[in-house]
């Protein structure tokens, strides 16, 4: 129940961020904005609901906070209302109904009672609602695909969309920076000794790969001498090229014994057995920062994830990192990670596995959503674009159709990823073992 509970936080308030930048700079830009939701219908609640204004035979009245009125009612439609004037002198709509298109005013009037009037203009206050479905949530625009409306979305040039397009991300990158240094001021691990050598890939084909050499294994002898540095390693290496060696190999709590033939003249790019390494960290401490030097290593650790994730398909290509080691997970999967995180906090009381997640999810939310990929921020951005270089908008319909296309295919890809996650879970991070 801890884990479900944190993991629904956790999500909660990263969707919430992300959403809250598109809200506030929609706004800024003078942008209806109909609707602020957490989580995906059906809806659960409406929190609060702003004022707005309808204007209904040349007079402007209030859309008080309880009042509700249909989605269906636009400018142009016809309507019949009541309304109670105020003491501070507001006349306040306190119920309003759109009138059938077949019915005539006087047949309006035989129901309803009262004369129908048309809608000349109508500014909705901002619902802020939960709904059921809490892996989500959106902010809901006037007129996102058209733009005919005057406070719409698609109303706005093509500078103020994409900075409410880009808002969301921006948002993501700030908490993720926010996250970091507050993980850095409440301790973060700090290596103190660096004995042994992890190996970090394996190239396909070399001599590692064929004796099964894995990333995450530690290389901890070479003919019976003891490893304790990747200096160790290279030079012992360079005095076996050609000839077997024996490698004692630790794979979690596996002790292996492999054999293999160092290359002479390995390929470009490769060193004799085919392996990228670094030291493996054997002993930390717990490292409390000052605010200051907290939030420079918050921006750094920041960046540096950013550009992890945008050099892993090199490195995949390069064959430094296997490909199934940096698969993409689903909304299970990330329950796994927070389950393995939020225990770890429990048990060693120290925030740093919990927070580290939280920021690196973040800053994977960006990037995501920053793809060109239809139906996220991206997406729209690109059909932007387009219309930057075709010099005319790409039409509503087709646009719309694209979008929810997209949406379709990125939930069957959810779908298919998040079986993959149950059939063959990434394996947890293991945070007792920094110690």
């Amino acid at each position: 129940m801890l884990t479900l509970i944190a993991f629904v936080v956790v999500l909660g308030i990263l969707v919430f961020v992300h959403e809250l930048g598109h809200f506030l700079v929609a706004k800024r830009a003078g942008i209806q904005v109909d609707e602020f939701a957490f989580g995906y219908p059906p809806r659960l609640l409406r929190l609060w609901q702003q004022k707005g204004s309808i204007v209904l035979g040349g007079r402007r009245l209030v859309i008080g906070r309880r009042t509700r009125v249909s989605r269906d009612i636009e400018a142009g439609r016809r309507v019949v209302y009541s309304s109670q004037p105020t003491a501070n002198g507001e006349d306040v709509i306190t119920s309003i109904e759109p009138v059938p298109d077949d019915l005539s005013d006087a047949q309006a009037v035989e129901r309803f009672g009262r004369a129908p009037v048309v809608v000349e203009d109508i500014q909705r206050g901002t619902e802020y609602t939960i709904n059921l479905i809490p892996f989500g949530g959106y902010v809901r625009m006037l007129g996102e695909e058209d733009p005919r409306a005057p406070r719409s979305f698609a109303s706005k040039s093509k500078r103020i969309r994409v900075a409410v397009l880009v808002a969301g991300a921006a948002m993501n990158i700030v908490l993720a920076v926010v996250v970091f240094s507050a993980m850095f001021m409440l301790g973060a691990p700090e290596p103190v000794a660096m004995d042994n050598v992890v190996v970090l890939g394996v190239a396909e084909g070399s001599p590692a790969a064929k004796a099964g050499l894995r990333t995450g294994d530690l290389i901890e002898s070479m003919d019976g001498i003891a490893i304790r540095s990747t200096e160790e390693l290279i030079a012992l290496t360079s005095e076996r090229l050609g000839r077997t060696v024996e490698l004692g190999i630790k794979r979690g709590q596996e002790t292996l014994t492999v054999t293999l033939v160092p290359r002479p003249d390995p390929p470009p790019g490769e060193g004799a057995m085919g392996v990228s390494i670094q030291a493996a960290i054997s002993k930390v401490d717990i490292t409390y920062y000052p605010p200051g030097e907290a939030i420079i290593l918050g921006v750094k650790q920041t960046i540096n994830t950013i550009a992890l994730t945008f050099s892993v398909p090199l490195l995949i290509v390069r064959g430094i990192l296997p490909a199934e080691a940096v698969r993409p997970i689903g909304p299970y999967g990330i329950y796994q990670q927070t389950a393995s995180a939020v225990n770890a906090t429990v048990q060693m009381g120290w925030w740093y596995p919990v927070l580290s997640l939280v920021g690196l999810i973040s800053t994977a939310l960006a990037i995501t959503n920053l793809l060109p990929l239809p139906a996220l921020d991206g997406g729209r951005i690109l059909f932007i674009l387009i219309e930057a270089v075709r010099g005319r908008r790409v039409s509503p319909a087709r646009e719309g159709l694209v979008h929810f296309v997209g949406l379709a295919v990125l939930v069957g890809l959810m779908l298919i990823i998040s079986y993959f996650d149950i059939i063959q879970p990434i394996t947890a991070m293991d945070w007792t073992s920094l110690f």
